[in-house]
């Protein structure tokens, strides 16, 4: 991994006025991943949008900490069905154009 898409966890939570535990918590609940190159901790680039949705939840919501991995979970399952309506709607809509073309 190339250190130009890393992020250093100090500058980060400096930015976001965060406790470096907080990120050390999120790395144990499994809802991010972190880095250490040269005795350093460095968060990828790719995950700066995951984590940042994670911060909102937490400061604006004021969802504890060790809830997130739940309230993130959740998310994750309403996008996912969500996104099954939106497939099934698309098939739907195909199979009446094609119950159409029929008559």
């Amino acid at each position: 991994m190339e250190n130009e898409s890393l992020i250093s966890v100090t500058e980060f939570c400096s930015y976001h006025h965060l406790d470096i535990q907080f990120i050390q918590l999120l790395e144990q609940n499994g809802l991010i991943e972190t880095t250490i190159v040269e005795q350093k901790t460095y968060l990828p680039f790719e995950q700066l949008g995951q984590l940042e949705k994670l911060i909102r939840l937490h400061q604006e919501l004021e969802i504890d900490a060790q809830n997130l991995d739940v309230v993130s979970h959740l998310l994750q399952r309403m996008e996912h069905l969500q996104q099954e309506i939106l497939q099934l709607k698309n098939r739907l809509v195909f199979y009446e154009h094609f119950e159409n073309d029929l008559k």
